[in-house]
């Protein structure tokens, strides 16, 4: 499930302002009310944010599934997203989703949920003056439950124990894509979006919101 990594990850650093600018920052009209939470531009933020608890592996787990990616859900804020599967487009930049205020984007280019890696997934907060999927992300706390819902109606449970805004300019990606703090035996997934102060342009933000969520195995 790590297809092309050296190239995605290339990808991913070179287009940064598409990914967490475009995708999850740009609020679709400079009219837009998105209440940014102030957020001094050059210090990146940690909150609710918890270390994980060492635990052996599971001794026996059922077979990933490895049909699609259906919905994305985080029920303490009611959201019950459909997804859309992104790459990397002609121009070597990622994808953004083409539905900005229902969907949330997974990036096939990376880790599969259900596989033991760590899945990408991003979304708007505000797309023209309208909630998207992840207009209430940054309130995420340690123990909020997400769950990955697969084609087959086979659901993953994920709990939230990081919770860190960025600067947009020092977001470190290669470290967000690829934990190297992540256990073998954790499986995880990782929700960006934008966050802070928009910019001069008033059309991004000027900070990034990273959310880390642990499976729960059951």
């Amino acid at each position: 499930m790590k297809i092309a990594r050296s190239l995605a990850v290339s990808a991913f650093l070179l287009g940064l302002g598409l990914l967490v600018a475009g995708i999850a920052c740009t609020t679709g009209s400079a009219n837009d009310d998105p209440t940014p939470t102030p957020l001094p531009p050059d210090t990146p933020t940690t909150a609710a944010t918890s270390t994980p608890t060492p635990r052996p592996s599971p001794t026996a787990t059922p077979t990933p599934f490895a049909g699609k990616v259906a919905r994305l859900q985080i029920p303490r804020f009611g959201v019950d997203a459909p997804i859309e599967e992104l790459g990397i487009d002609s121009t070597n930049t990622l994808e953004t989703p083409k539905d900005e205020n229902r969907a949330v984007g997974w990036y096939y280019i990376y880790d599969k949920p259900g596989w033991g890696g760590n899945a990408i997934f991003s979304a708007h907060v505000y797309y023209h003056s309208k909630p998207a999927p992840f207009v209430n992300l940054a309130k995420s706390q340690p123990g909020d439950i997400v769950q990955v819902v697969m084609e087959d109606g086979t659901t993953y449970r994920y709990e939230v124990f990081s919770n860190t805004r960025y600067h947009r300019d020092t977001i470190p990606m290669g470290e967000i894509i690829h934990p190297p703090q992540k256990p073998d035996y954790d499986e995880w997934i990782t929700l960006i979006t934008c966050g802070g102060e928009l910019d001069a342009t008033g059309l991004e933000y000027l900070s990034r919101d990273v959310v880390v969520a642990k499976r729960i195995w059951e």
